[in-house]
């Protein structure tokens, strides 16, 4: 992280902690720590392209953040811990502080008033004493880096994805497995990352082992787009994309649980669906807007990389804001054809099986392979602009490889690469 973002974050916990009351003060208030993010965009420098684009997409939902907690809502006052004695506005500035910190580290809101609870798959009974979640967690980390290293090795080895050709040119079903390793390397490198942050966590006795649940829910429930992204795919930014609502009825954090809250479960049923999709809407734009933020920070990349070759060089750069856009703009649609499909086979008598969760997949594969290849196309294009040597991850010599030397004498990358089509 640079200096500017972590300036930016602490300037947004210290305003935060202050509990402003004045409307206008608050606005003044984020507005200073979104330019801040905002001039962070034109400056940050990772050494990777790709880093540079996650760092951007962190970026994007920082500025959420702020826009929530220090304009919309009074955290302080509106979200409580399990562990608080006390409401949190009523605490010293400097435990207010660490307060919200803890709080914006808790983006699924574990512990927290605000937690999604159908969307977080709880930590297994087995794995909840100390000794047992460390040890399931360095086995998870050990299985999701090898699952890198082969999305790695894949990479490698397809030519298309090597020379920038388009990841549809090789037939579908190659397209299909280009789009999938796009999303295991994003689902490996995240997974690897929280069960190195689980097991810091835990083995020094800052959390227990049940304030860390898988990062990703059950694939088997992927059978829908919107089960995809609701009880599937991280929730690590549900909080953030859902900040423009349409939110539902709360009660305050410190009002003591009644029999009239027990119904609390059925109000998500009762809802109307409008609300429902309008909500949904919102979140894919949020979503879109936190990776355009991504891709910002790879233009300016671009463009810094270029100029040290000359003028001429930066007017002839591929402009790559928004090709991150679309495949989240079109989620919503996605899901509006699925629950229209739903609902006419409710009609027409059909139950949900095996065989209609099967068509499911198929839908969802199709809907995402299809989608995706645009923003996969631009994205690789743009990592390749002004390339430095080392500076891809398929540069990077997999373990997978130096064992299969080492232990069995076969270079895996020209055996493997004979296998996929020219371009």
């Amino acid at each position: 992280m640079d200096t500017l973002f972590l300036a930016a974050r602490a300037l947004f916990l210290v305003l935060a902690a202050m509990n402003l009351k004045s409307t206008s003060w608050r606005l003044f208030s984020c507005s200073i720590v979104v330019a801040l993010l905002a001039a962070d965009t034109m400056v940050i420098r990772t050494g990777r392209k790709a880093v540079d684009y996650l760092f951007g997409v962190n970026l994007g939902a920082t500025v959420l953040q702020s826009i929530r907690f220090l304009l919309l809502v009074r955290p302080l006052e509106e979200y409580r811990h399990e562990s608080d004695k006390v409401p949190a506005y009523r605490l010293p500035f400097i435990q207010r502080f660490f307060w919200l910190l803890k709080m914006i580290y808790s983006p699924r809101g574990i512990g927290w008033s605000f937690k999604a609870e159908n969307s977080i798959v709880p930590v297994d009974p087995r794995h909840r004493t100390r000794a047992s979640s460390i040890a399931s967690r360095l086995r998870w980390l050990l299985s999701h880096y090898l699952l890198l290293d082969a999305a790695t090795l894949y990479m490698r080895c397809n030519p298309a994805l090597l020379s920038g050709a388009s990841v549809t040119s090789q037939g579908y079903i190659i397209q299909c497995l280009n789009v999938a390793v796009a999303f295991c390397q994003s689902y490996a490198i995240l997974t690897c990352i929280h069960c190195v942050l689980a097991v810091l966590a835990v083995s020094a006795n800052f959390d227990q082992p049940q304030a860390w649940p898988q990062p990703f829910g059950h694939w088997k429930n992927a059978y829908t787009i919107r089960k995809f992204w609701g009880k599937v795919w991280h929730q690590f930014f549900r909080h953030d994309l859902t900040l423009f609502g349409p939110h539902r009825p709360k009660r305050n954090p410190w009002d003591p649980v009644s029999t009239e809250n027990s119904s609390a479960s059925n109000l998500r049923e009762r809802e109307p669906w409008g609300t429902s999709y309008r909500r949904l809407c919102y979140a894919f734009v949020c979503s879109a807007f936190v990776h355009v933020c991504g891709d910002i920070v790879l233009q300016f990349r671009i463009w810094n990389d270029l100029s040290s070759t000359g003028a001429s060089k930066v007017m002839d750069a591929p402009n790559v804001i928004g090709y991150s856009a679309p495949y989240f703009l079109l989620q919503p649609v996605g899901v509006l054809v699925e629950d229209a499909v739903v609902e006419a086979g409710k009609r027409m008598g059909l139950k949900e099986g095996r065989w209609t969760r099967m068509v499911g997949y198929v839908w969802v594969v199709a809907f995402t392979s299809f989608f995706y290849a645009f923003s996969l196309d631009g994205l690789s294009s743009a990592f390749r602009v002004g390339h430095r040597p080392g500076e891809g991850v398929a540069d990077r010599t997999t373990l997978i490889e130096v064992v299969a030397d080492r232990v069995f004498g076969v270079q895996l990358v020209p055996l493997m690469s004979s296998w996929f089509p020219g371009v």
